[in-house]
């Protein structure tokens, strides 16, 4: 369901996407341009509240999310395609350990591009929610870009995170920031820096976990959608 959502939210809003290549095509403001839209669909949006998994907790899952790029016109330069959203699709998991602590990874796709990405994740429980009190919980990440010849593009993230369970249901938002590093063939190095905030909500039926997301990094903005298994 999740991947069917986002494919026609492609279908209906998304031309051909196209691949990175024609870098030469840009100008310097155009590739940071391209570089941080590149860097909203790229860093890691994990989908989850505050709350550790505890020891001998799991979270497997798969998500899609739609980012609304600025630059369409550095966007078709570069890549011979035109284009308002970018799809990334994911496959993540997420291990709880002790003194709550929780690590995690993933690998996604954006289709309609060679664009690849990994990353990795790890969460900090400051305050455990209990019926009374919110979880509130510190996160870092690290994602990199692949599959485009000629250009590189990293993300480090740092966000803070509260949520609040309900019977089954667990609203939750935070703020961050994404510190990027982009290169490519024939331009100068772009390091930069961009706000996050985000708005969230995740379901639990048996161990069964539903995900919505609403994120905005820098200007960019997406929506995502999660499914999986989580306990």
């Amino acid at each position: 369901m999740t991947f069917a959502i986002a494919a026609s939210m492609a279908t209906n809003t998304q031309a051909t996407a196209g691949d990175l290549s024609n870098f030469s095509a840009l100008n310097q403001t155009e590739f940071l341009a391209v570089s941080k839209d590149l860097a909203a669909v790229t860093s890691t949006k994990a989908l989850e509240p505050a709350a550790s998994l505890g020891f001998t907790g799991f979270d497997v899952s798969a998500s899609s999310s739609m980012t609304k790029i600025q630059d369409g016109a550095a966007w078709a330069k570069v890549s011979g395609g035109s284009t308002s959203y970018l799809m990334q699709t994911k496959l993540s998991i997420s291990k709880g350990l002790s003194g709550g602590w929780d690590v995690g990874g993933f690998v996604s796709k954006v289709p309609s591009t060679h664009v690849s990405v990994a990353g990795v994740q790890v969460k900090y429980a400051l305050l455990e929610g209990n019926a009374i009190n919110p979880a509130i919980a510190l996160r870092g990440s690290h994602s990199r870009m692949g599959g485009v010849s000629g250009m590189t593009l990293n993300n480090t993230g740092l966000d803070l995170l509260i949520s609040k369970g309900f019977v089954g249901v667990t609203p939750y938002l935070g703020v961050g920031t994404v510190y990027s590093s982009a290169q490519a063939t024939g331009k100068s190095d772009e390091s930069f820096t961009q706000s996050k905030s985000f708005v969230g909500v995740s379901w639990n039926v048996l161990l069964v976990n539903l995900s919505a997301e609403y994120d905005r990094t820098g200007k960019n903005t997406s929506m995502g959608l999660k499914a999986g298994v989580r306990f």
